[in-house]
């Protein structure tokens, strides 16, 4: 694959009090699990009309090498973790009222971590762990610090890649990937944290579809997954008693040959709603070839998929996320250490508004609004 670094597109640096630039209502921050720095990066995104502009801004310094970063939904808390390779740990950090960091506190997890979430109430901290499968969830005290585990359990498969309670917060959803190719069901006590399976337990996904990432409709109760060995989204209905049944199996493009164990080529990753669920995001990697790319899928009223745009970007596109107005998409591309942001046209097609250079291998980072609060 051929590994050529794009040209970085700067706009201008605006030249602006900072303070005052937070006011603007087209201003947002950036937070960034650096690994090679031991800290959370931080940038911030200026809009002026069809103008974007990035500027580096305060980092956090951190103790371990951060893995992955969590905004509270009160917008006063970040809750970082590390990769679980060391000491599982969590660090909280208070999103102060000019939009930098502060160190609350650094503690010890009781479980390794890799995809991380916060339930709708804001009050339980949530790990799923790949390797494992063991999930796990934590009260999240007052001034943001992460206590000892209320509970914890092990999926049946391992690579189990994502956990997110949905939007009424009684039901919490684990894909696994590749060969294991599940997801689990559970019922979530939002008194005590606690996951209880259902039954059925497995929703079962069509065979090596390798369900990894999550997003709910923000208005029907509808469960897209991005697949990522069948390289297409998955639509299921979520029943009163939260048992998904498939409505749809969209394809972005179709496999060049069978999925092999061990072997990298083509492999979908992040999925993203838009906030008023008339559009889907979601990203294909290409480790041996130039077809990355982001497809983009309209949001029928029904909640089934039709495709309407495919975006070339960067090399391995990983982690996807919304401007907080929803209309532009950030894109971290890892291979060429890129983020990438487009505006999103009304028909779904994507149009590069800048790009420019930042943390290497990044895999996770979380978006804020201004003024914070």
């Amino acid at each position: 694959m051929t590994q050529k670094l794009l040209p970085i597109i700067f706009l201008g640096l605006l030249q602006t009090d900072t303070t005052f630039a937070e006011t603007a209502k087209n201003t947002f921050r950036i937070f960034v699990p650096n690994k090679r720095d031991k800290e959370i990066s931080q940038f911030i995104v200026h809009k002026q009309g069809q103008r974007i502009t990035i500027e580096d801004a305060p980092s956090l310094p951190l103790s371990f090498e951060p893995a992955t970063a969590t905004i509270h939904p009160n917008k006063k808390h970040l809750i970082i973790t590390n990769s679980g390779k060391d000491t599982p740990t969590a660090a909280s950090a208070e999103i102060t009222k000019n939009g930098n960091l502060q160190l609350i506190n650094s503690s010890p997890l009781d479980q390794p971590s890799g995809y991380t979430s916060i339930d709708r109430s804001g009050r339980f901290f949530m790990t799923a762990h790949y390797r494992s499968g063991s999930l796990s969830t934590y009260k999240i005290e007052d001034n943001g610090k992460i206590g000892k585990a209320t509970f914890t359990i092990k999926t049946p498969l391992k690579e189990a890649h994502c956990i997110l309670t949905t939007p009424d917060n009684r039901f919490a959803y684990i894909p696994c990937v590749k060969n294991n190719n599940a997801i689990f069901q559970y019922a979530f006590n939002a008194e005590t944290g606690h996951l209880t399976p259902l039954t059925p337990f497995d929703a079962k996904p069509p065979a090596m579809f390798g369900p990894r990432h999550i997003a709910y409709h923000p208005k029907l109760p509808i469960a897209y997954f991005s697949n990522e060995q069948q390289l297409g989204v998955s639509a299921y209905k979520i029943g009163k008693d939260g048992q998904l049944s498939d409505i749809q199996h969209a394809t972005t493009i179709a496999r060049r040959h069978p999925f092999e164990k061990g072997k990298r080529s083509l492999h979908a990753s992040d999925i993203l709603l838009s906030p008023n669920g008339k559009q889907l995001f979601i990203a294909l990697r290409d480790f041996i070839s130039d077809e990355d790319s982001i497809f983009t899928f309209r949001i029928e009223a029904d909640g089934r998929l039709s495709q309407t745009a495919r975006t070339p970007v960067g090399d391995i596109p990983w982690k996807l996320a919304l401007s907080p107005d929803g209309h532009n998409l950030l894109v971290s591309e890892i291979t060429e250490s890129t983020l990438s942001i487009f505006t999103i046209q009304p028909n779904g097609s994507l149009t590069l508004a800048t790009k420019r250079h930042w943390c290497p291998n990044v895999r996770d980072f979380a978006v804020i609004s201004a003024p914070l609060r």
